[in-house]
């Protein structure tokens, strides 16, 4: 009973559709000489391709193509979205398998002299789907707008400016203007997802068709004529499920695809390299510096891309066997080289110390902003994934002080001029302080600063003892940034503070010099004010206007701190005083004063 329904369905269906002879017709194509591996090549990528098309749809439900949007979508895509890190991954390497496969199946195609009349336009329409798979290569990895898609973007598309008359406006049109910017990325995004898949649909059908209507390049010794079914279409099954079982594996070995850092196009030191299959190109351009660049760029390709034009022509102008010896030769041989000179790019990219150096720093950035943005007390800033790094202390406050700080101070010993400030290494905490109250003299302190006597004479006239210092060191702590809305009056007089042990030490030895309103006068020698000593207001002052004359503005002006006012951004400063401060994720926590009030958690975002 339920046989006879089913039949009765599928003759119905039948009848409507007649679907019946599309699957004899494409069951029963005939194969000269019978089923052979060497056929699954074309079958694989065709496979390949829509494994991508479905990882690709999948991928768009969680992406969002705008510059300050990209990196989180991504990220979002591998960290949290369920199974969306073997999705991402899958297409990742799924790109790569296309590129290999296409490789592969060009070789058996020119091997078999399958390029040969009646077959020119199929050549051509391979042709023209080996270019819309380089281009999907080339708009993809853009989309997670991190530093090595924007980077490997920007040598790839000043590689397309360079072609002679219509290179620049080429690139403008790519690029959508002069920068790159969201105009760049939302253009590729359209090619990549809308543009490239409709002409690589139409390509791939004209293709196959192509193909049914001539056949399979039976070999020159093939006997008999095999049918598509059962065994070609085992062999294609098994070749299509190979494919997806390494992309599966590759997916999972490294759970998901690489993401860089958030793009910076300000960071012109990163190590910008396009994708292994392009990097033959690159350094090709290495042979024609300067004038000649554009032979790399242009001419080359151009003749390399007529000549595959041409390869089904060239039976009509010499002997057949010559023809297909010069065209396997060809295609050997740009392999060869194309082979040769990745291997020259890899091996001077390892042979290569600054090279290797920004690698490393880049790889540091890149682990630092996905500890960033999974971190729920720190997360993707909503104004873009670019802040990440720009507003994290460890990243941007670390590089402001080896730039504008080092070359007077030191941090952790570590300078890049003539020591002639203190060591900046815990400054503001309880440590630091203790230290300097101990010894005044030395290199970490004021040792190398012209003009900073005054705690040395302190030092020779105090009998504190140990314990008394402890207790100076952790009242002056206590001053670093106060309870908030209280005045300096306020303040001291709290319990905790009022009954400080050190506060009537801090009178007698340090009140002498230093300025506490309605605690200590000064007035003995010249000396800064130390309300709020450390915190994070004292130090912006510091940083700002170091001459003000609560500050150091008593000390000549060649010994002077620079003002660095208008040299800092908020941004700079902000990161600065919070990566000295140890403010920020990750960081070393700070020992509290004995006696003290032991300091919150940091925060780890200010913003």
């Amino acid at each position: 009973m339920a046989s006879t329904m089913m039949q009765g369905l599928a003759d119905w269906l039948d009848n409507r559709t007649g679907y019946r002879g599309f699957v004899h017709e494409a069951l029963e194509e005939p194969i000269p000489g019978g089923a052979r591996w060497k056929y699954v090549f074309g079958s694989a990528l065709t496979s390949a391709f829509m494994i991508q098309l479905a990882t690709g749809l999948l991928l768009m439900t969680s992406y969002s193509p705008g510059s300050s949007t990209a990196w989180g979508s991504v990220f979002y895509i591998q960290d949290t979205m369920t199974l969306g890190w073997l999705i991402r991954g899958v297409h990742h390497f799924g790109a790569q398998a296309m590129v290999i496969l296409l490789g592969l199946h060009l070789l058996q195609v020119v091997l078999a002299g399958a390029y040969r009349a009646p077959r020119e336009m199929n050549w051509w329409f391979g042709l023209v789907l080996m270019a819309l798979t380089l281009g999907f290569s080339l708009t993809g990895y853009l989309l997670p707008w991190d530093q090595k898609g924007y980077w490997a973007t920007k040598v790839a598309t000043n590689i397309a400016g360079g072609a002679p008359v219509i290179g620049p406006s080429l690139q403008r049109v790519v690029v959508g203007g002069n920068d790159y910017g969201n105009q760049t990325l939302t253009r590729f995004f359209g090619l990549h997802v809308g543009v490239l898949p409709l002409l690589l649909v139409i390509a791939l059908v004209v293709h196959i068709a192509l193909f049914r209507r001539h056949g399979v390049t039976a070999p020159k010794k093939a006997v008999g004529v095999g049918a598509f079914w059962p065994t070609q279409v085992f062999m294609d099954t098994v070749a299509s499920a190979l494919v997806l079982g390494l992309v599966m594996y590759f997916a999972f070995a490294e759970h998901g695809a690489p993401l860089d850092a958030p793009a910076d196009p300000s960071s012109s030191d990163y190590p910008a390299r396009p994708e292994w299959y392009f990097l033959s190109l690159f350094q090709m351009l290495k042979l024609f510096p300067g004038k000649l660049e554009y032979l790399g760029t242009f001419v080359i390709p151009t003749a390399l891309g007529a000549v595959f034009l041409v390869i089904p022509l060239l039976d009509r102008i010499m002997p057949r066997g010559l023809a297909h010896f010069l065209s396997c030769a060809f295609v050997f041989g740009l392999f060869g080289g194309a082979g040769y000179l990745t291997y020259e790019a890899m091996s001077d990219d390892a042979k290569n110390e600054q090279y290797q150096a920004a690698r490393l720093k880049s790889d540091i950035e890149r682990k630092r902003a996905l500890r960033l943005a999974g971190d729920s007390s720190v997360g993707i800033p909503p104004d873009g994934a670019s802040y990440l790094l720009q507003r994290d202390p460890l990243t941007h406050g670390k590089a402001v002080l080896e730039t504008k700080c080092l070359v007077c101070h030191r941090f952790k010993g570590e300078g890049s001029g003539k020591q002639v400030a203190t060591d900046l290494e815990g400054f503001g905490s309880y440590t630091w302080l203790r230290g300097l109250l101990e010894k005044p003299t030395d290199d970490k302190y004021f040792g190398k600063v012209p003009g900073c006597d005054g705690m040395e004479e302190w030092k020779k006239g105090s009998k504190l003892t140990k314990s008394q210092l402890d207790q100076v060191a952790s009242f002056v702590t206590m001053m670093d940034d106060p309870d908030s809305d209280l005045s300096v009056e306020e303040w001291l007089n709290l319990p905790r503070v009022a009954n400080h042990p050190g506060s009537p030490l801090f009178v007698k030895e340090c009140g002498q010099c230093h300025v506490v309103e309605g605690l200590s006068e000064g007035g003995m020698r010249d000396a800064p004010k130390l309300f709020g000593w450390g915190g994070e207001t004292w130090m912006r002052r510091m940083i700002r206007k170091p001459g003000a004359s609560d500050l150091y503005g008593f000390l000549e002006k060649k010994h002077q701190m620079p003002a660095f006012a208008e040299q800092l951004t908020e941004t700079d400063l902000t990161a600065l005083i919070r990566y000295l401060r140890d403010d920020y994720l990750d960081a070393p926590q700070r020992l509290p004063a004995p006696g003290g009030r032991p300091k919150p958690a940091v925060a780890a975002n200010h913003e």
